[in-house]
């Protein structure tokens, strides 16, 4: 089954996850019940996983936070077949998180987890980046597309992929068809 994992700033009913349940039959994930300021990493990911439990065929979407949230999800689950990464917020050990000014420091701390880089996932690993993004620095998804050996693709378009929001369907369709 398909499901998507929102951004730090969203929800499951934003425009991508409406869009993907519309288009795509996707399945938005609801991880935290707090302000995005107020999130437990560790509690995100619990619900992830409840939420995937005994789906032996898991693709899943993420954004931004979600990216990360997806990444790590697939890390640790042996059921998660693919991933779809859009702009993912993946921090690379060598970032100093304390010049991040947008999110508390706490889950920043959590979302700098070197095992994404150095251990391997199972997964199938779609990359997409917004040439524009100035919130995801294209070094983060670099350093993490080659440490996992990730197909990353590359559109013209902001974090939020405004320009291109209504091609994600069809583009994620693709991917999902392609046999690596």
């Amino acid at each position: 089954m398909l499901y998507y994992i929102h951004g730090y700033q969203s929800d499951p009913n934003s425009t991508k996850g409406v869009l993907f349940k519309e288009k795509l039959n996707a399945k938005a994930i609801k991880y935290r019940d707090c302000k995005p300021e107020d999130l437990v990493i560790s509690d995100c990911l619990m619900r992830i996983k409840k939420e995937i439990e005994g789906d032996k065929n898991v693709v899943l979407i993420g954004s931004s936070l979600g990216g990360f949230l997806t990444a790590k999800t697939a890390l640790e689950n042996s059921n998660v077949k693919q991933i779809i990464l859009l702009n993912p917020a993946i921090i690379p050990s060598a970032v100093d998180i304390t010049k991040i000014q947008d999110m508390p420091q706490s889950v920043l701390f959590d979302m700098q987890d070197s095992s994404l880089f150095k251990k391997k996932m199972n997964s199938d690993i779609f990359i997409l980046a917004g040439t524009e993004d100035d919130v995801v620095p294209t070094f983060w998804v670099l350093e993490f597309a080659k440490a996992q050996e990730a197909t990353v693709r590359f559109l013209h378009d902001d974090h939020s992929f405004s320009v291109n929001i209504e091609k994600l369907p069809n583009i994620i369709r693709e991917i999902r068809d392609k046999k690596h």
